[in-house]
């Protein structure tokens, strides 16, 4: 099968998702980090105070406070979501990568699923990298679902 003639993109999309895959990774592993701390909030305070962060930020003490107060169940269910998504996510970037159209189609209805939880967290929190997350995923839910129709209608056309 030839490569398709968009997988300049397709390998750009498959490089954002391996991304949002890396640092849901990081961040799990920076959670496991600090609950296992004497003072998680001490270390926070600490890395906010060194990156300039305005300790009354609502959202830094919303997180902090979100994360202290979890339980081991609560974790657990939190961890299993992360892996979960890193692990979707890892499928999309390397099966777009190698131009797979079962990806496209995966990617399509994945990411198309998380759009009305997207924008909820828009409206909600009104955080530019939520909306400029939103509006990549928007894109790319549209330009998939574009380039599956024009190959699947060359398809038709050629009799395969």
């Amino acid at each position: 099968m030839a490569r398709p003639p968009h997988i300049g993109l397709l390998r750009l999309i498959a490089l954002f998702k391996l991304f949002k895959a890396l640092v849901l990774l990081a961040s799990l592993a920076t959670v496991f980090n600090l609950v296992r701390r004497d003072d998680p909030a001490h270390t926070v305070l600490s890395w906010a105070l060194r990156f300039h962060v305005d300790r009354d930020n609502r959202y830094l003490s919303a997180g902090l406070a979100a994360l202290l107060h979890l339980n081991p169940k609560q974790l657990a269910l939190l961890t299993l979501g992360t892996l979960l998504y890193v692990v979707l996510f890892s499928i999309e970037g390397v099966g777009l990568w190698g131009a797979k159209l079962w990806a496209e189609y995966l990617t399509i209805i994945a990411t198309a699923g998380f759009v009305p939880v997207e924008l909820y967290e828009v409206i909600k929190s009104n955080s530019s990298p939520t909306t400029v997350t939103l509006v990549l995923n928007i894109a790319i839910v549209v330009y998939l679902v574009v380039q599956v129709r024009r190959r699947s209608n060359r398809s038709a056309r050629s009799g395969g």
